[in-house]
């Protein structure tokens, strides 16, 4: 087959993917946005603060843009792990390269729209729900450096899970997490240790990997990133979202070999 790219090829690609995915992609998004939906809005009928609606709605907010996310990513190869519809795949007259850009589109695309949903309606209805408190109550959205940052590790989950489905044949999702688990508790206990080594280990220390330093010991203070570091760090995160994407293109070659 000839490996050069062909737009009229990949746009054939693009229909036959979203012809055999595109129900379970508009479920997936649906399930996705009402189910945040459900669970967020509940803080919007308080007229008093509530600790319990408030934390519901902060979580229901980053586990459904996460679990929105994967529902596109997870199911990218899944035509991979089986012998029958990966002979067909690969069978089908398309480089590489046409058949990896039509998935790597709409799992881009769909991710980038449940995240921005879901910003949009923590932001929206948190603000909505604090013009309603009674004085002394606050339902402020979260921090724009924050949602940043987390948009960062968003984007990287996305792209360990795209890349896992492929990788992984069997029970990707599971295995995909279990390294990804096993990364993040590896580079947490490292960041965590490295920021005790540099302040002199105080009496406690909130450090996540990549974020600001909180120490409290005789007083508390917050350690900052310069901003060339701080810049070099974002581009080091997207970088790796770079790199997962570049991997997967990789392994899709070595299945089509």
């Amino acid at each position: 087959m000839n490996q050069q790219f062909n737009i009229t090829r990949f746009s054939l690609m693009l229909k036959l993917y979203w012809a055999e995915s595109g129900r379970y992609y508009l479920l997936s998004l649906g399930i996705a946005i009402g189910t945040m939906l459900m669970l967020m809005l509940p803080i919007v009928g308080t007229s008093q603060f509530s600790w319990l609606l408030y934390g519901l709605h902060i979580l229901t907010f980053f586990g459904g843009t996460m679990l929105g996310g994967i529902f596109f990513t997870n199911t990218a190869f899944a035509a991979y792990n089986t012998t029958e519809r990966g002979v067909s795949s690969i069978m089908i007259p398309a480089s590489q390269l046409e058949k990896f850009a039509p998935l790597l589109l709409i799992s881009l695309l769909g991710s980038v729209l449940v995240f921005v949903t879901g910003v949009q309606l923590h932001q929206k209805i948190a603000t909505l729900a604090d013009q309603n408190l009674a004085p002394g109550g606050n339902y402020k959205p979260i921090p724009t450096e924050v949602l940043q940052f987390y948009g960062y590790v968003y984007f990287i989950l996305q792209g360990a899970i795209f890349l896992g489905s492929l990788y992984f044949t069997k029970n990707s999702l599971i295995k995909t997490i279990s390294a990804i688990l096993v990364v993040t508790l590896v580079a947490f206990v490292f960041n965590l240790l490295l920021a005790y080594h540099f302040t002199g280990y105080p009496r406690n220390i909130d450090a996540f990997p990549f974020t600001v330093w909180n120490v409290n010991d005789t007083q508390r203070y917050t350690i900052l990133y310069p901003s060339a570091i701080s810049n070099l760090i974002k581009v080091f995160l997207g970088l790796i979202v770079v790199a997962l994407i570049g991997i997967t293109y990789v392994r899709l070659r070595e299945k089509e070999i």
